[in-house]
């Protein structure tokens, strides 16, 4: 492991939190209080949204958009660890994976340094004991996740997913209010309800999930609302997604954004890729490919 890998490490996990967890909490708190309806107050809507999550060792942001194929983000995906409860950038794990295989680290997890779990028994009772914790939102919109897709030995369980989200959602996942919105919304698992799946994407997007934003934008467009749509749009690019500044430039071309919104979308695009980006990060990306979490300290 580099120098500079470890010196991270050491100097944001010796008591086990980061002065990031702090602010993530009190930004889960105030999402979490929110209580809007299907009209909601365009002062929040439209708010900046708070400052994304940081991985904890190397400290670069981390968006709610994780997947590649998930709306176009940069690429930046990433590891719940249930031992801990932190959620990792793939490129530290990645790091950490090449120095357990050269012999420098022992094969314990990057931040916590406790024992990985190895089978699906094991892993889904650390997920279980994790749960038990209150207040652990982002452990139960993983549990829920596991569920929904019939991981860790489970038997695929919607409803059991959905409860596990809710109850996530109501401690202010924003990633549980996204999965939500796209089960009311395709009508998968519940019965289609367009009215409560834009009031989960709305509480989402308020949240800091890009997808949820960029989704609301597409609903908007939809139905006409062009001024809104392009609102919508204008925040998620300025949040680092692709395929939302894609929409922005065809805006201003045909004339829904000016040359003063595009300009600005653009350069705080460019600022939130940036942040984003790292060496560790690019390495990751093209030694994961399709394998992704499944190669994780095989």
């Amino acid at each position: 492991m580099s120098t500079s890998y470890e010196q991270k490490k050491s100097e944001h996990c010796k008591d086990g939190t980061t002065s990031g967890s702090s602010r993530i909490d009190a930004v889960s708190d105030s999402i979490g209080r929110l209580n809007i309806s299907n009209n909601d107050d365009d002062d929040k809507l439209f708010a900046d949204p708070p400052p994304k999550e940081e991985c904890p060792i190397c400290l670069q942001p981390i968006p709610h958009a994780r997947d590649v194929s998930a709306g176009g983000m940069i690429g930046v995906d990433c590891l719940y660890q249930a031992c801990c409860g932190k959620i990792l950038c793939f490129g530290c794990v990645v790091a950490a994976n090449e120095e357990m295989k050269k012999g420098n680290m022992k094969r314990l997890c990057p931040f916590c340094r406790k024992p990985i779990a190895w089978s699906d028994k094991e892993c889904l009772k650390v997920y279980k004991d994790r749960v038990k914790l209150q207040g652990d939102a982002e452990a139960l919109y993983q549990l829920g996740c596991k569920y929904a897709g019939g991981l860790l030995g489970l038997r695929k369980n919607g409803k059991k997913a959905l409860e596990l989200w809710d109850r996530a959602a109501d401690l202010g996942s924003c990633n549980a209010h996204k999965n939500i919105a796209d089960q009311y919304y395709k009508g998968e698992r519940v019965e289609q309800d367009t009215d409560k799946a834009m009031h989960h994407y709305r509480l989402a997007a308020i949240g800091g999930h890009e997808m949820a934003r960029h989704n609301l934008g597409a609903i908007e467009y939809n139905k006409g609302n062009n001024e809104r749509a392009y609102k919508h749009y204008m925040i998620a690019a300025k949040a680092g997604m692709d395929n939302a500044l894609k929409v922005v430039g065809d805006g201003y071309k045909y004339g829904y954004v000016t040359k003063d919104e595009y300009a600005s979308t653009l350069r705080a695009y460019q600022v939130s890729v940036n942040e984003m980006k790292s060496k560790q990060r690019t390495i990751a990306a093209s030694v994961l490919g399709e394998k992704r979490v499944k190669m994780y300290l095989k």
